[in-house]
């Protein structure tokens, strides 16, 4: 019974270690952010040393990337070249 405690009590102070998002999750990220976005790809990239997701979509009109952590933090959009 310690042992679970102890496991989650770990689980609770290293969530980002733990926790990944799918690419299901990560369209669920995008689409709440940007209502009607139709993603067109999604791929496991680095950015500054850190594993990211990448995400193509259109929104407004607009080709857009989006960097997002695993964590599901969007770390930063811009028009996709």
């Amino acid at each position: 019974m310690k042992r679970i405690a102890w496991i989650s009590i770990a689980l609770l102070i290293v969530p980002g270690t733990v926790f990944a998002l799918s690419k299901s999750d990560v369209r669920a990220i995008i689409e709440a952010a940007y209502p009607g976005a139709r993603i067109t790809e999604i791929e496991k990239e680095q950015y500054r040393g850190q594993k990211i997701y990448e995400v193509d979509f259109r929104h407004g009109g607009e080709k857009l990337e989006a960097i997002i952590s695993l964590d599901g933090e969007i770390i930063k959009v811009g028009i996709d070249d």
